[in-house]
């Protein structure tokens, strides 16, 4: 059982094209684009975390 101050992993599953993305990003060092995935990536994992809180009180 994990301790108080250990927080559970999370885990963001990329699609090939994603992590394509993501190099093409880091290669150009394209700010704008850089930006604009990571509100993607992080909007799904706020989703996932929800779906995960929905779950338990089912």
């Amino acid at each position: 059982m994990p301790s108080e101050t250990e927080k559970p992993q999370v885990v963001l599953p990329l699609t090939p094209d994603e992590f394509q993305q993501m190099e093409s990003v880091v290669l150009d060092a394209d700010g704008g684009e850089a930006l604009r995935l990571l509100k993607k990536f992080v909007k799904r994992l706020k989703e996932q975390k929800n779906r995960g809180l929905k779950s338990h009180l089912g």
